[in-house]
């Protein structure tokens, strides 16, 4: 088994050495290397769009999505507009999170417990849900009744004025 390697250290948790945190996060991600797995704590909490079920420790991440995260593939990973709220030796980040590998990609919320633990940021926790398609508002009639109302609305019209010629 691969050793996990520690993220650097920090001397406080503050919004500068989060957001850092999280573009390291990106980058080991993006890159797919095994360092990606050192981010998080070993006892973190993860719930993924991949797994039906919470997992419960870094080991047991890296062992599910390990095999999949290795592969020869383009990835690219944003987080828009995120929410940082610290709290003592916390913090907790929200974002959307939208994930491109090879051509596929997938919009996600995003929620991060980030601790301070022995000098280092972890990742206590993740939770990702993937967000919907969004979808086009109805516009126009609903309903079989609504476009018979309209016809006969149209054709009153026309027998008083007249139809174009």
């Amino acid at each position: 088994m691969t050793a996990i390697l520690d993220s650097p250290r920090v001397a406080e948790l503050t919004q500068d050495t989060v957001l850092k945190f999280l573009d390291d996060f990106r980058l080991a991600y993006e890159s797919g290397e095994d360092r990606f797995f050192s981010f998080f704590a070993s006892d973190a909490s993860c719930f993924t769009i991949s797994s039906p079920t919470r997992i419960d420790s870094r080991e047991e991440f890296k062992r599910s999505f390990g095999p999949a995260f290795a592969g020869p593939v383009t990835r690219r990973s944003q987080f828009m507009a995120p929410e940082i709220r610290i709290t003592g030796d916390s913090a907790l980040v929200t974002c959307h999170n939208r994930i491109t590998v090879d051509d596929v990609v997938t919009n996600l919320r995003a929620t991060y417990l980030i601790v301070l633990r022995g000098g280092h940021l972890k990742i206590a926790h993740m939770h990702n849900s993937p967000l919907p398609l969004p979808v086009a508002p109805v516009t126009g009639p609903r309903d079989v009744e609504e476009i018979t109302v309209l016809e006969e609305r149209v054709a009153t019209a026309a027998a008083q004025v007249g139809t174009p010629k």
